[in-house]
């Protein structure tokens, strides 16, 4: 009887093994041929973020653009008002210059004119 215990005890650890085998192999190979699908939604994945961060970056370019052209147009807006008030004061200046000698030139003549009056 032992005997027999012993051998069913055999028999029944060989049986649940191969069953056990089969159905490990069975999920085992069933994974197996799922890896071609697994591959082909990890590389949809792949191009769904690629696409995505391609947009992302055209966005954020844009935004680099337009954040440039407004520095530019501020500098150069700032550096024009400041050449032309520039110009402007040089004008200013000239002209200044310009009347103070002519307005030296006529004082000048009526001094003369004036020192004239008293040597008579």
């Amino acid at each position: 009887m032992k005997k027999k215990m012993i051998t069913l005890a055999i028999v029944t650890f060989l049986a649940g093994a191969t069953v056990t085998y089969a159905a490990a192999n069975y999920y085992a190979q069933l994974l197996a041929e799922q890896q071609e699908q697994m591959t082909q939604e990890v590389e949809e994945i792949y191009e769904v973020r690629q696409a995505e961060m391609g947009e992302q970056i055209r966005h954020d370019m844009v935004m680099v653009v337009e954040t440039e052209r407004q520095r530019i147009m501020e500098e150069a807006t700032n550096y024009l008002h400041e050449k032309l008030n520039q110009q402007q004061q040089d004008r200013m200046n000239e002209h200044t210059a310009e009347i103070r000698a002519e307005a030296d030139r006529i004082l000048k003549e009526l001094k003369i004119e004036i020192d004239q009056l008293f040597e008579e």
